[in-house]
């Protein structure tokens, strides 16, 4: 009741509720060719829309809220020749300048077509602000959004994972169209969203204003397109079976211009235009992707042909082929949309996005063994099926030419189900003889070994290497329902000619459920619930499940979505994040200040034990059933952050700007949302708890400061050089509880407040227009990310270890971050002739090539066991942490492409994309006790596996190498959630070539 107040109590008193800023501004000066003088009255309109303003008595203009987007502007005024100019960009929530002299009428009539050039500097940046266009996104010889961003100074792209100056993954906050969809749980992006429906790509990497919220990192902020005036479709394919395959040849490991077949296949559909009118403007695009290996590597196979074990007479053939990984499939569809009402003074725009997403996952069938422990068991590869999408209606209202407000709704969901493909949510049957013979899988019984309904098959056992018999259940059962409500009112209005003033807030609602168990529970659940070996009756099964540890919450022992009949702990978790902020930019001719004060209010709705001491007052030490009483609701946090940010345009070429900002912002709740069934069978386990999570943790706290100037070199080209520094405290660390005295407990670990970092770098980048048919652009950013923890686990194997007398070992040592590039860049060059350039063969002809480089990870050296890959503290450090680095990494792409146009209505554009042009062997990460990707120490280590090589021979040699080098990634031997959600392969992508098609109208 409390938190419904307080709930309540917030929506009162906010002013609205944040929308991030999705508008941009145009203002400049109409002025006479010939005399210099102020036009008063000339007019400015939008074309195909119902934007337009009138000069003042000094000439000058505003329009305010105009989407991000390319517009044509029209210039007009009594006696003077009109001016029509084209390709004007407005960013989100940026001003754009555009300042123009009109010529009198004289003996001349008509009107003055001019298409603007691009913007080199805009002095109303008071930040580093990167913008990727949809025109820069449709150049680059890159896919994937991620990849888009991972271009941008200041972002490292590691591990698959986007980490930005030096703040760990849950530190990057998402946005689509000014809402937030950063995912709570991990972090990172809760949408999928289709690089050819996006309008732009804001990266922020600091120094971002007070409206933004619930990011200590950087913010990406990404806008989708808007229906154009008249109708455009496109369509597009691309795909990599350059040898033109059949199906029979998808694993033949073969290559083609010296790349493998990966099955990757693509399609791409656009729709943009005016219904009925250009009031009503309508945007949409279809994705359809299908990865045959959705993680190309460059995998060697194995041809290593029978080999059987003299002790258990087992034998398999070990015959796999190169090249992409079997049952590793990839499919998903995404249809995103815009439609745009414009009746001025009242704007609608409706936005939405669904992707449906069907893959396998081999790697889960062993940990040691890897992708070969289940390649006599593909049929039963686990599947996993996810869904999301998010839905946006935002209403404006022009109160006048300065002043409009914005009303935003909006709901957000996503789904996982992971499952056996033929139990599917059966899965308290997965460890059923009877019900795996029904659904076609008779298990063989032949081997030896024990016997009986509830029995799994026995492993094929070859020379100690362990593999799933054919028809056995590996996969785990797990899913989630995660859903987002947020409402959203913005005031914005300019008091005189200088002060940009915004108040507005942000409300969001989650309701997440999670329901699991742990693998071996699930697969022998059947035995414990069922009355007998012949009854098909479960028994007392909600006990026996919750008791096991069950992992869940919004879901009941059964695995029900429902909050009826549960007690409060059990049932769906209901975050709330609310902000108000204040926020005024205030503009002079040669000084822009960007002010704001923001509130945050955090409740993140978490059960937690009413003493962590004394964990018998929660849990039961016997049976792990929950004590009445035992378990509290976490108390709520809020907290200030003032922002300030300066630019100082010395000339219109070289403008200098700063920002200082403190944020605040709850860390992934991954880390303290748990099913308190699952949280009290860890606890009741002791010290060494591979994943715990935390009770009470409060927000990250970040001080940022940067400094920078852009300085335009000629009439081309600009360079932005910007200095950082981050102070970061409050971030999530692997701790121990120490239990009271006499508890039947035993000392435990826990998640908590206490790691630090701090980050100082400068990022460089060149921007220009295209001159003559060359354009090219890049950066470049050094960087020193240093802390006590990398990720929330760094710790764990150290943690408790008795250390000169101290019982308790808190680290406190600052060491280089393991996502931390000191040296990273990207360069694009592309060339290309334009229309009607070059003659018929040349013309619409080009190619643009991209360089990737970076100096490589840290990583710390060490010896340690055969499954200790993860971390230096779990093993025998040797050498201070962080002192390694993996090799640097070098990678050029190229794009090369060609237009043809069809009876002056259509064009059609035939390129080749080529990964890793050179199919350089870049090095990601690897193996800790060697450092090196291709041995990990251990056939060669007396300690380890030398005797057994030698007592066993070449063939488990062979053996080792293939299941435990070849196929092995480092990925599997992190203690889960480790390593938040980073899968970090070995090498880079090896050459991949692919042909695209596209058809535009």
């Amino acid at each position: 009741m409390n938190r419904l107040i307080t709930i309540l109590f917030l929506f009162l008193i906010l002013p609205g509720v944040l929308l991030a800023g999705t508008t941009g501004k145009l203002k400049g000066k109409v002025t006479d060719q010939q005399t210099g003088e102020a036009l008063i009255g000339a007019n400015i309109i939008i074309v195909g829309s119902s934007y337009g303003a009138a000069t003042d008595i000094n000439g000058e203009y505003t329009i305010l809220n105009l989407i991000a987007g390319t517009y044509e502007v029209k210039f007009s005024y009594i006696g003077y020749q009109a001016k029509t100019v084209s390709n004007i960009r407005i960013n989100s929530d940026l001003t754009t300048e555009l300042n123009l002299e009109l010529a009198p009428a004289g003996i001349q009539v008509g009107e003055v077509l001019v298409t603007a050039e691009k913007q080199l500097v805009n002095k109303y940046n008071t930040n580093a602000n990167r913008i990727t266009t949809s025109e820069d996104i449709e150049a680059l010889p890159v896919r994937g959004v991620d990849n888009i961003i991972g271009l941008t100074a200041g972002v490292v792209l590691q591990d698959k994972t986007i980490f930005i100056r030096g703040g760990r993954q849950d530190e990057v906050g998402y946005y689509l169209e000014g809402t937030s969809i950063t995912d709570p749980m991990v972090g990172g992006s809760r949408v999928t969203l289709v690089q050819d429906a996006l309008e732009e790509i804001q990266v922020q990497s600091g120094g971002y204003t007070a409206e933004f919220g619930g990011a200590n990192s950087g913010i990406v902020r990404q806008q989708l397109k808007t229906g154009t005036s008249q109708w455009k479709f496109s369509l597009e394919y691309i795909t990599d079976n350059l040898g033109f395959n059949g199906s029979a040849d998808k694993y033949s490991g073969k290559q083609t211009l010296g790349a493998y077949w990966f099955g990757y296949n693509e399609m791409i559909g656009t729709i943009s235009g005016p219904i009925f009118s250009e009031k009503l403007k309508f945007f949409g695009a279809f994705n359809y992707n299908y990865f045959t290996d959705q993680n190309p590597q460059a995998w060697p196979g194995m041809n290593l042909g029978v080999i059987g074990d003299p002790t258990t007479g087992d034998e398999l053939d070990f015959t796999y082929p190169a090249g992409p990984v079997q049952k590793n499939s990839l499919e998903n569809y995404t249809g995103t949309g815009s439609f745009t009402m414009d009746f001025n003074p009242f704007i609608v725009r409706l936005v939405g996005t669904y992707t449906k997403t069907n893959t396998f996952n081999p790697w889960s069938a062993a940990r040691v063994a890897g992708v070969l422990a289940n390649f006599q068991n593909l049929s039963r590869t686990e599947e996993v099926d996810q869904s999301d999408a998010s839905a946006n209606l935002k209403f404006t209202h022009l109160l006048s030419q300065s002043t409009f407000y914005e009303l935003n709704v909006g709901f957000a969901i996503n789904t996982l189900d992971r499952f056996d493909p033929f139990l599917k949510d059966d899965w308290l049957s997965y460890g059923d003889s009877i019900a795996n013979a029904d659904a076609g899988f008779v298990w063989d019984r032949s081997r030896g070994g024990s016997i009986g309904r509830f029995i799994r098959p026995t492993k094929y056992n070859i020379l100690g290497f362990s593999f799933n018999a054919p028809g056995d259940v590996v996969a785990a059962y797990q899913k989630f329902d995660r859903r987002n409500y947020n409402a959203s009112l913005n005031f914005n209005t300019l008091i005189g000619k200088s002060h940009s003033v915004k108040v507005g807030g942000e409300f969001q609602y989650y309701d997440i459920r999670n329901y699991s168990m742990n693998n071996e529970v699930t697969f022998n659940l059947a035995s414990l619930v069922y009355t007998d070996a012949n009854s098909n009756d479960p028994v007392g099964a909600d006990l026996v499940i919750r008791r096991r540890g069950l992992n869940a919450f919004g879901y009941d022992a059964m695995g029900t979505r429902t909050n009826d009949g549960l007690p409060e702990w059990e049932q769906a978790r209901n975050p709330v994040f609310a902000g108000v902020y204040v926020q005024d930019r205030f503009e002079l001719n040669d000084l822009i200040v960007n002010a704001g004060v923001r509130f945050d209010y955090i409740d993140i709705d978490n059960w937690v034990p009413i003493d962590e001491t004394r964990p018998e007052l929660t849990w039961s030490k016997q049976t792990n059933d929950i004590q009445e009483g035992g378990l509290v609701n976490t108390p709520t946090f809020s907290s200030v952050s003032p922002r300030l940010g300066f630019s100082f345009p010395v000339t219109d070429e070289t403008v200098f700007h700063a920002q200082w900002g403190k944020f605040v912002q709850q860390s992934r709740l991954r880390d303290v949302y748990q099913g308190v069934y699952a949280t009290g069978n860890q606890i009741n386990g002791g010290f060494f708890i591979p994943a715990p999570v935390g009770f009470n943790v409060r927000p990250t706290r970040t001080t940022q400061y940067e400094i920078g100037f852009t300085q335009q070199i000629g009439e081309f080209a600009s360079i932005d050089v910007t200095g950082f520094y981050k102070d970061i405290k409050d971030q999530v660390v692997y701790q121990q509880i120490n239990v009271a005295a006499g508890s039947p407990f035993g000392n435990y670990s826990v998640l908590s407040n206490g790691d630090i970092a701090t980050t100082k770098g400068i990022e460089i980048s060149f921007n220009m227009r295209r001159v003559e048919r060359f354009l090219a652009y890049g950066s470049i950013t050094f960087q020193d990310a240093k802390g006590t923890g990398s990720f929330p686990y760094s710790s764990r194997g150290i943690v408790g270890a008795p250390l000169d007398g101290v019982t308790i070992f808190q680290p406190q040592y600052i060491s280089p971050l393991e996502f931390n590039n000191s040296l990273r860049g990207n360069f694009n060059l592309d060339y290309r002739f334009g229309k009607d350039d070059g003659g018929p063969i040349f013309q619409e002809l080009g190619a643009s090539l991209l360089l990737t480089f970076n100096s490589g990870h840290p990583y710390t050296k060490g010896r340690g066991g055969a499954d200790l890959e993860a971390d230096a503290r779990d093993r025998q450090p040797l050498e201070a942490l962080g002192s390694s680095t993996t090799p640097a990494v070098f990678q050029l792409d190229l794009r090369v492409d060609k237009t043809f146009n069809i009876a002056d209505a259509l064009d059609l554009n035939i390129y080749l994309y080529v990964i890793n042009v050179l199919d350089t062997r870049n090095i990601y990460n690897v193996f800790l006790r060697t450092g090196s990707p291709d041995d990990d120490g251990y056939l060669a280590d007396p300690n380890l596996g030398a005797i057994e090589a030698a007592n066993k021979g070449q063939d488990f040699v062979d053996l080792y190498r293939a299941v435990n080098l070849d196929y092995l990634e480092q990925w599997q031997f992190a203690t889960t959630g480790a390593a938040y959600t980073t899968t970090p392969n070995m090498f880079g992508p090896p050459r991949q070539v692919r042909l695209g098609i596209r058809l535009e109208y």
